[in-house]
């Protein structure tokens, strides 16, 4: 076991690497480290990424299809010590090109998260369906029929999944609204109760097929329909995955009721090209 605490590296937040940068963090990982800009004080930070300094990486993203080649230079680097969030939404058509113009059909992506689940071990599949997003072309009901149809698809590729609803950011309200205006659509926020009967019920579909459903936030919700609360950067998960290596157990959560482990983020705002609807990341 490392006598260090091992560094999480999470890439990222801020952006899809996987998607857009992956010859990118390549490059960065083949120079040991990366400077990265502070979104506050735009002043830069270096972060080590040379391998005995990092316990395990942390991946997000809508489309690891491009990002095969990069991780088939750098996973015995770094003993493939990953983990793979990945959204899968499952939006029809309208509100694919409404939501997530830009992400990979859901079939595609389920495909891909087979090839990372065959590759990594399906524990390291981290499906998120997330945020659920409410509308007159996206009903609770719809909702609930598609991560059913999802839940079928990823048996047996994935055992967790991480569910939220839409944060109305100022900037997301915005958009929001702008596309009400121009579009025969409607968003609606549900009550808590409301709330609470859809977890109940993606939870409820989930056990069925052998997934165990956390909450990314969300924690009153997540008690009420008897939901595990989530870490997204999970320590109990990787210290399973990976006992030889001694990360730490700092919580440092990234918003309210975030649950997640301390880690290093290494991407940019601004940056991702998926333009989603409801990214906090994009201005």
């Amino acid at each position: 076991m490392k006598n260090s605490p091992g560094q999480i590296i999470s890439a990222s937040r801020r952006t899809d690497i996987p998607a857009f940068h992956g010859d990118w963090f390549h490059q960065q990982i083949t120079q040991g480290f990366v400077d990265v800009p502070n979104p506050f004080s735009n002043k830069s930070y270096r972060i080590s990424l040379k391998p005995d300094d990092i316990g395990a990486i942390v991946f997000w993203s809508k489309n690891y299809k491009p990002f095969i080649p990069t991780l088939n230079k750098i996973g015995s680097l770094y003993k493939h010590r990953f983990l793979f969030h990945f959204t899968i939404n499952g939006f029809h058509d309208r509100a694919k090109q409404m939501f997530e113009p830009n992400t990979p059909d859901f079939q595609t992506a389920i495909q891909n998260a087979m090839y990372l689940s065959e590759h990594y071990g399906k524990e390291t599949v981290l499906w998120r369906f997330d945020p659920i997003i409410l509308s007159t072309i996206t009903p609770a009901e719809e909702r609930i029929v598609t991560f059913e149809k999802l839940t079928e698809k990823l048996e047996g590729i994935v055992t967790r999944c991480h569910v939220s609803f839409v944060d109305l950011y100022g900037k997301v309200q915005r958009r929001f609204n702008i596309l009400e205006r121009h579009n025969e659509i409607r968003f609606y926020r549900p009550q808590f109760f409301e709330q609470v009967d859809i977890a109940r019920q993606i939870n409820a579909i989930a056990e069925n097929h052998g997934i165990s459903v956390f909450s990314c936030c969300e924690n009153n919700i997540a008690e009420a329909a008897g939901i595990s609360k989530g870490h997204c950067i999970d320590i109990d998960l990787l210290q399973q995955l990976y006992p030889e290596i001694r990360f730490t157990r700092q919580l440092k959560p990234t918003r309210n009721e975030c649950a997640c482990f301390a880690s290093r983020d290494i991407g940019t705002y601004n940056t991702c090209q998926h333009h989603c609807l409801y990214c906090y990341a994009n201005n």
